[in-house]
């Protein structure tokens, strides 16, 4: 049995991927009208439940987004903790970041670390 972490948390309800197997989604991908959202809800809910194999929860890339978006890493960390699902994630994004935090934390990602995304994607065997 694999012993507990710190920082897990039994209210997490949401189902988290195992890394060990299969990647996060690309940072690509758009949760709401935000890209990394997605991979970085993926890497933090495997981090709280002990399946992120050798992905980092809060690399650079994550911190950056975040803070671009406005939203410091214990608020995500608690929005995780708490359960929060994709849905929820979307919600709360749209709710708490304006356009102009949302179109900089996207720029960010899709355009600055262009580069980096096009390196997760070879690695992670897409195209």
């Amino acid at each position: 049995m694999r012993s507990r972490r710190p920082g897990y948390n039994t209210r997490m309800s949401v189902a988290a991927p195992d890394l060990n197997t299969t990647p996060p989604r690309s940072g690509r991908t758009m949760l709401g009208r935000f890209a990394w959202l997605a991979r970085l809800a993926d890497k933090v809910r495997a981090d709280h439940a002990g399946t992120d194999g050798e992905y980092v929860a809060y690399c650079g890339l994550s911190t950056g987004f975040l803070d671009r978006a406005g939203v410091s890493v214990d608020d995500f960390d608690t929005l995780i903790r708490d359960g929060a699902s994709d849905a929820d994630l979307t919600r709360y994004f749209d709710e708490h970041i304006s356009d102009r935090q949302r179109e900089a934390a996207n720029r960010f990602v899709l355009d600055d670390m262009k580069s980096h995304l096009d390196e997760q994607d070879a690695e992670e065997r897409r195209s």
